[in-house]
This record gives structure tokens, C-alpha cells and sequence, in this order.
């Protein structure tokens, strides 16, 4: 726990790390993650049971400091009486009708806290995601004891009529967390004993046909793509370029904040990475030039305190029916994931090496090479990504394109 400071609107705006405790109320305290974003904690142990209560609220300012204040010294109430709070708010619930939306909060602390099995991060927070998206909307108010197969199945149908890909996801969801609660954690957690409502849920039932798994843009189709990015906005511009420099996930890139690059230098951390690993890219002149931003996120929602997270997918769209004018041919589709394959397969044609060409996508060694090989190869990847953007910058100047995208000002 942090050292404990006086708490004041202006204390805790100026906040930038760590955890910093509240020296009036026992066990509340300011919690700032890597993205700065400021959440408040509970933290107490039960002297009758020696059981750690552990409880979050949410954000600051969103939770005021007398508001969380209030929160706490209820908590607080009843652990000197020796009650836990949580088993009181469990127990009032389960007079109440514990609702599915209710239920998954409580799966979602048990995943959290990795009870039985760590969960990697990215796991985390699709399974929110779903929720959020897909299953709260439909079944959120709904008693979960009252739930049916029927109920169930017609949600994931319904789904179905705008994406079967995300139908699918969301049955394969609804049946880990249904499971969860109707087995032994569950009740562990305080849910009412029950039975799997819906044992038939299976997140293949709907056949989204051939997954577009082999799918890398060409020579011709990369030129193609930066003549259709020059009419862009500049901000999907830098994006396309980046995520093609540096064969980076989507979400990764696009959701990094700017302190992550420091003298070209993008250090990926382990709490952002798809399989729990630190990466690393190192970024020659023109990707240096691309991701410069005097801003706090790379790419600054115009909106929102945050990244700009959507808007790419209709930039891509418009980019893919460009990429066709300007070819006169019918382009097969392609998505963001396409430009890691892409490559991918030309990594060994630009003289990089396989397992290097691994590292750089961030791909876990695997059997004993994992257990051993600790070795971070970065001036070997550094290599690399400088063979990948001399090989791209030779395609914008082949297109004609190379001034437009910034490749000559950036040498």
C-alpha cells in the first residue's frame, strides 16, 4: 500500500503512479494504472475470519472523494463487527434475484484474481468485452436463476442476424460463465446452487466459412494501398503506415499511449500484450517520423480523453474500394491482421531471419527453446524492422506516393 496523503480533488489529478492510501478512512486508497486512469480501492483484512476483503468502486473524479469516503466506512462497519461485506452483499442479492449482469461482475473478480487459472491479460478483457457488448444488452436484467436454454440460444441467434463470427464468441462466453456458476466456484462465490441452463451452447455452431488465415497483400496491393491512403486523414494515414511498419496488432498500436516511444525506440508492455510478453520495436526514420505526436495517446481521440479507437474499420473500407479504382480488378478483402502475414511472408526475401522474424511479431518461443532462449536479439530486430521499411519505402517510391506519405522528409 502507498503512503498515505491528505486527498484532495488536486492531490489526486496530480497522481501519475503507484498506490496512494487515505489517511481518514482504513483500507480505501487511489489505485493509477500505466494509462493514468485513477480507481478507488478497498483493502481490509477481517480479524474474526483473518479473510482479505478486497473491493473496487471506480474512477476518480467519476467517484467523488466524499462519495468513496461514504463507500468505504460502510465496508469498514461491518468488518469491526467481523462481518465480511461482501458475503452481506452476496446474501442480500440472493434475496433480492441475482441478475446475470451481477453474476458475470462476480465470475469476473473470481478471473481477475486468478483463483483456480491466471488468465493473460488480453483474455481479460475480451471476455468484458463480449459481456459489454453482446450479452449484457440482451440478458444483463435478467434474473439468473429465471434464465432458460431458450432465452439463452434465442439471445445468440438474434446476434447472429448482424455477425455470426461474434454469435459465435458470445455462446462460447455465456457458456464458460454459466458453467462457472453452476459448478463449485460459483457457489464458492455465493451463488444460489443451480444448473447449467443452457449445456448446449457451442461457440463453433454457426459456419462462418473460410477464415481469411492465409491472406498477405502483394507487392502490387501494398502500392495500391498507399496511393489509396494519400486522400486519407492524416491520422489514418500515420495508422496504416505504423501498423505496416511494424507488424504490430491492432489494438496494441492504436490503443499505445506516446510515452511507450522514447528515441524510436516502442517498448510494448507486458499488461498490453496479447500473450503476456514485453516486445519490443525499434523504429527506423521513417516510422520514427510517423509516430512523433505532441499529444498524450499516438493516436489522440478527437472525442474522448483517450486513444482513438474506432473510425479505422470505415477507413479501411473506404482504402479497400480506392485500392480498387486505382487497379481497375476486384481486390479480395483484407483485414489489419493481414499486414503481420504480410510481413511475415516476406521476412525470409528481405533476409531476415525466421526466428527473429518471430520476435518481431512478438510470437512466444515455443517447447524448450521457451524455457531457455532468454535472449532478447534487439539489435537483430532492430536489422530487421530497417530491411522492412527500406523494402516498403521502395514500394511508396515505385507508386509515386513517397513525398505524399512522408517517406523522403523523414530520411
Amino acid at each position: 500500500m502507498g503512503k498515505a496523503q491528505n486527498f484532495s480533488p488536486s492531490s489526486l489529478d496530480g497522481l501519475t503512479s503507484g498506490r496512494v492510501s487515505d489517511p481518514l478512512v482504513p483500507g480505501l486508497c487511489v489505485s493509477v494504472s500505466a494509462s493514468g486512469r485513477k480507481t478507488w480501492l478497498f483493502r481490509r483484512r477481517v480479524a474474526r475470519s483473518g479473510a482479505i476483503v478486497t473491493l473496487t468502486l471506480g474512477t476518480f473524479p467519476a467517484y467523488t472523494i466524499p462519495v468513496a469516503r461514504a463507500w468505504a466506512a460502510e465496508l469498514n462497519a461491518a468488518i469491526e463487527r467481523g462481518e465480511d461485506p461482501r458475503a452481506l452483499k452476496r446474501a442480500e442479492e440472493a434475496r433480492q434475484g441475482l441478475t446475470v449482469a451481477r453474476a458475470h461482475a462476480l465470475y469476473m473478480e473470481a478471473m481477475r484474481r486468478g483463483d483456480r487459472k491466471t488468465l493473460k491479460p488480453r483474455t481479460l478483457y475480451d471476455k468484458e468485452v463480449i459481456f459489454i457488448r453482446d450479452i449484457e444488452p440482451r440478458l444483463g436484467k435478467v434474473g439468473l436463476q429465471q434464465l432458460t436454454e431458450d432465452g439463452c440460444w434465442e439471445a445468440v441467434y438474434d446476434k447472429a442476424k448482424a455477425s455470426k463470427v461474434r454469435a459465435n464468441k458470445m455462446a462460447g462466453e455465456l457458456s464458460c460463465f454459466l458453467k462457472w456458476c453452476a459448478g463449485r466456484e460459483g457457489r464458492m462465490a455465493g451463488i444460489e446452487a443451480m444448473v447449467h441452463p443452457a449445456p448446449t451452447l457451442n461457440s463453433n455452431w454457426f459456419s462462418t466459412g473460410p477464415q481469411a488465415n492465409k491472406r498477405f497483400l502483394g507487392d502490387d496491393e501494398i502500392g495500391w494501398l498507399m496511393c489509396a491512403l494519400v486522400d486519407e486523414p492524416l491520422i489514418y494515414r500515420r495508422g496504416f503506415m505504423l501498423l505496416l511498419l511494424t507488424a504490430a496488432r491492432r489494438n496494441e498500436l492504436f490503443g499505445a499511449p506516446a510515452s511507450e516511444f522514447v528515441d524510436g525506440l516502442w517498448t510494448l508492455p507486458a499488461a498490453r500484450s496479447k500473450n503476456g510478453e514485453e516486445n519490443y520495436v525499434a523504429l527506423s526514420p521513417w516510422g520514427r517520423a510517423l509516430a512523433q505526436t505532441n499529444h498524450e495517446w499516438l493516436f489522440p481521440s478527437p472525442r474522448l480523453d483517450g486513444p482513438q479507437l474506432f473510425g479505422w474499420f470505415q477507413a479501411r473500407s473506404r482504402v479497400h474500394k480506392r485500392m480498387e479504382e486505382l487497379a481497375g480488378v476486384t481486390i479480395p478483402s483484407w483485414h489489419f491482421h493481414d499486414f503481420r502475414r504480410t510481413f511475415r511472408s516476406n521476412a525470409r526475401r528481405i533476409g531476415i531471419d525466421r526466428d527473429i522474424a518471430e520476435l518481431m511479431l512478438n510470437h512466444k518461443r515455443k517447447g524448450i527453446e521457451g524455457v531457455y532462449d532468454k535472449n532478447l536479439e534487439l539489435e537483430l530486430r532492430r536489422s530487421g524492422f530497417a530491411a522492412w521499411e527500406q523494402f516498403l519505402c521502395g514500394l511508396a517510391v515505385k507508386a509515386g506516393v513517397d513525398h505524399a506519405l512522408g517517406v523522403l522528409a523523414s530520411a
